[in-house]
């Protein structure tokens, strides 16, 4: 008599919300699917949050990405709901318009298999879609940013829900993503991890991403800038709805 295989353990699950992103959900779900971690170690969870495109239609062509639907507007219910379905021990975040490199998944698995008293890292992202200058400024700022988070939240270190990690045992502790959240549902993911172990910030492991919604560094990062310092600091949104810029 043959005997079943055990079903391999899945180390992390990647869930990626999505509303209307026909024109970069190919370009992120097969980064994703092109990782070196073998593919049976991963599961990749796209969370339909009511697009009205081809997102879907498009996604359905990747066999691999479970699909499923959040009907409540917002990246705070998409997240909650692709996070309540996560079978991974380490559950990765990331956007729909993002590029994730080969080895993003294993240097998240690394990192947080060499640091016991870590539960949960993030690291920063480029623009795939602007020039040296730009990615240039973005980096010179990063660390800076990073800092001002830490010291305005007293002391807890920031998430970036594009480029996020979390352990699942240590996430399922807390209330988990707030789905009422708009915006900044990441930091205050942050907050709510902090008292089990350190949240930690490594710079060797950006994503790329789409500058649509910062028009190359005009006046209209100031909405998103001041829902970083209040989110940080006071841990509500200056405005919890911002406008969704896909050009």
């Amino acid at each position: 008599m043959s005997q079943k295989k055990p079903e391999r353990n899945i180390r992390v699950s990647v869930v990626v919300p999505a509303y209307n992103e026909e024109n970069t959900i190919a370009r992120c779900l097969r980064s994703l699917i092109e990782q070196s971690l073998p593919n049976g170690d991963y599961e990749i969870i796209l969370v339909d949050n009511n697009c009205t495109d081809n997102t879907i239609k498009i996604a359905k062509t990747f066999p691999e990405v479970i699909i499923v639907q959040e009907k409540t507007p917002g990246v705070g219910a998409a997240r909650r709901k692709g996070w309540s379905i996560a079978r991974g021990d380490i559950i990765a975040s990331t956007d729909a318009d993002v590029e994730v490199s080969k080895h993003w998944l294993k240097r998240i698995v690394s990192y947080l298999d060499n640091h016991q008293d870590t539960v949960a890292i993030s690291s920063g992202y480029l623009f795939y879609d602007r020039d040296f200058y730009i990615n240039w400024i973005v980096r010179v700022f990063e660390r800076s940013l990073v800092a001002l988070s830490w010291f305005l939240a007293g002391g807890v270190m920031a998430l970036t829900a594009n480029n996020m990690a979390v352990r699942k045992s240590v996430y399922d502790k807390t209330t988990g993503i707030d789905e009422n959240l708009k915006f900044g549902e990441d930091l205050n993911l942050a907050k709510k991890l902090h008292p089990y172990g350190k949240v930690k910030w490594i710079f060797n492991n950006r994503v790329k991403t789409s500058a649509r919604r910062y028009q190359d560094l005009d006046l209209s990062v100031v909405p998103y800038f001041l829902n970083f310092l209040s989110m940080s600091a006071r841990d509500k949104a200056w405005k919890n709805q911002l406008d969704n810029i896909r050009k």
